[in-house]
């Protein structure tokens, strides 16, 4: 039996939704029928895909967001209910890709990261939690990564940080659960979005060294992440809290390193 998720009326905020992963979760969201706003630092990023998808007759609203800022992240949420009266599901997926050794790492590279993958999540989950708690429900997801369970070389800020937000989620999915609200990660292996293309074009990994390491043989695709958020956001899991899915083709399993 095909599984219909019906978000009609729910209200949904995604960071990071200019572009990539995070635009694809709010087409996802709008699709599903729920008011979506995408929160986004970027505006040449956010009012052209706000655009695209009100082209399309579908309920999506830009509001400009840095995460690394506690109180624009407290005032979204604000927003989202002074005009919509609830909130129903929160995605942190605002994340950077700064890699390097270590040994030469700058302080600017680390605080950017640490501020925006888990500074970021933190004052997301928080000021979503400050509004479920009383509506009595909610739904926060988390984008973690592979990394935040197994560590690659020239990327301490970033596994520091995505190792971070997974003990971030089960610590609030443990305080939260009695008030209805269910905070669940979802950890993906490489992805072939805009961050994950930098990342190869960096030159720390190619193409062919990332397939070979995932025991899939292939990278994984944005639509298997989006029905992955599709379900954890849904009713289907409802009984689900504290989990970090990982969408990795084996990656993790593997232990490749």
């Amino acid at each position: 039996m095909a599984v219909d998720y019906d978000l009609g009326k729910r209200v949904a905020v995604v960071t990071g939704a200019g572009a990539g992963l995070g635009l694809a979760f709010a087409t996802a969201l709008s699709e599903a029928g729920a008011i979506v706003i995408l929160a986004e630092v970027d505006s040449g990023k956010g009012y052209p895909a706000e655009q695209g998808l009100q082209q399309r007759e579908l309920k999506a609203h830009y509001l400009p967001l840095d995460v690394s800022q506690y109180e624009q992240v407290h005032q979204v949420a604000h927003q989202v209910v002074e005009r919509w009266g609830r909130l129903d599901i929160w995605i942190n997926n605002a994340g950077v890709a700064l890699h390097g050794p270590s040994e030469s790492l700058s302080l600017d590279r680390w605080q950017k990261s640490i501020d925006i993958m888990l500074s970021g999540t933190f004052f997301g989950c928080q000021a979503a939690g400050q509004v479920m708690i009383p509506q009595g429900y909610g739904t926060v997801i988390n984008i973690a990564s592979v990394n935040g369970l197994v560590a690659q070389a020239g990327r301490a800020a970033y596994c520091a940080a995505k190792a971070g937000v997974i003990r971030l989620t089960e610590v609030l999915s443990a305080e939260w659960a009695s008030y209805g609200i269910r905070v669940n990660a979802i950890a993906p292996s490489v992805v072939l979005t805009d961050l994950a293309r930098s990342t190869i074009g960096s030159g720390l990994a190619t193409l062919e060294e990332y397939t070979e390491r995932t025991p899939a043989r292939r990278l994984g695709e944005v639509d298997e992440l989006v029905y992955t958020m599709l379900y954890l956001a849904s009713n289907q899991a409802s009984y689900i809290t504290g989990q970090t899915l990982l969408v990795d083709g084996g990656w993790v399993s593997d232990h490749y390193l």
